[in-house]
């Protein structure tokens, strides 16, 4: 579990960095995410690789593993940028231009990275579909919260900050949303994996 944590927390830190306007990049941050992306989905495969079978992830976890890191690291960028730009975001400024192609980019960079992180030969089992099912259910009950919550601010917000969203930051704003269900789902699916791993390991 505490692997779990520590790769949630280092993705949404390293999107928080890549968004903050802090220093002088050698490069655009953008690109910088897509590298480290792309280097860490190439460690990951290889070091899935030199397990035995037996003792590395399946299919479906591997995938897990790099939605969690990616959404993460999403979820941090979006976050600052959203904070930077509102709340009347406008993206058609220099920074708001600027940030909405590194956001695209560390997308390209979270797909390119998944074929790269994926298992060549895909195996499953039979605790994948109820665990799948469980995660599901779990990130719904998240996502409904969420939105239960949005509605209240909007309805009852006058008088806050919301009240100031434009319709980009609203649009933004879900985005951010549907990114912490995937994050909920994949926390709870790679602590599911974990348990079992653990109840596995005590019976032997």
């Amino acid at each position: 579990m505490t692997r779990i944590l520590g790769v949630l927390l280092l993705s949404l830190l390293t999107g928080v960095v890549l968004a903050s306007d802090v220093g002088d990049w050698p490069l655009r941050p953008g690109l910088i995410g897509f590298g480290a992306m792309m280097a860490s989905a190439w460690v990951a495969r290889h070091y899935w690789r030199s397990l035995r079978p037996d003792d590395g992830p399946g299919s479906p976890e591997r995938g897990l593993w790099h939605g969690l890191a990616s959404y993460g690291l999403l979820t941090g960028h979006l976050c600052i940028v959203m904070w930077r730009l509102g709340p009347a975001l406008d993206m058609h400024s220099l920074t708001g231009h600027a940030l909405a192609i590194d956001n695209w980019t560390l997308v390209l960079g979270a797909i390119l990275s998944y074929w790269v992180a994926r298992d060549p030969e895909p195996r499953r089992d039979e605790r994948d579909a109820l665990i799948g099912t469980r995660g599901r259910r779990a990130g719904h009950i998240a996502l409904l919260l969420m939105l239960l919550l949005l509605t209240l601010a909007l309805g009852f917000g006058a008088n806050t900050v919301i009240s100031r969203f434009n319709q980009p930051m609203l649009a933004h704003l879900l985005i951010l949303i549907v990114l912490l269900e995937c994050l909920v789902q994949d926390v709870v699916r790679l602590r599911l994996y974990w348990l079992e791993t653990q109840a596995e390991r005590s019976s032997r």
